[in-house]
């Protein structure tokens, strides 16, 4: 019988997804409550990175199974770059936006930071 892998990977990617977008709406939040201007688009494009992920994992994880006309394999490998270079230019940005900061600490910052860490897990 054979082990499927990606059953396990998918799990995962959907976890580390799940807690990036408490993380970083959470850092979007307090930016948006604390600050008199808008949440960064770094954050915001990780919010949008972390949704976009969660969607990818269902059609990734559900359609091969239940629908395999569905799912062409160039659909899905374009899903999957389209997510990784999502996750890596997020990450990224939010990494250089963060190293920008002239003050970085309490709770927001680390928010901020274990957001960053988890995209790259991601990625």
């Amino acid at each position: 019988m054979a082990i499927n892998f990606m059953l396990p990977l998918r799990a995962t990617q959907l976890l580390f997804a799940i807690i990036s977008l408490g993380l970083d709406a959470s850092f979007a939040n307090w930016y948006n409550t604390h600050r008199a201007m808008a949440s960064p688009s770094q954050v915001n494009f990780l919010v949008f990175t972390s949704v976009w992920t969660i969607l990818a994992t269902v059609y990734l994880t559900l359609t091969p199974m239940y629908m395999p006309r569905a799912a062409h394999k160039f659909a899905i490998l374009a899903i999957e770059a389209i997510t990784m270079i999502f996750w890596f230019a997020g990450f990224i940005a939010l990494a250089v936006f963060i190293s920008g900061l002239l003050l970085c600490s309490g709770t927001a910052c680390k928010i901020a930071q274990a957001g960053t860490v988890f995209g790259a897990f991601e990625w």
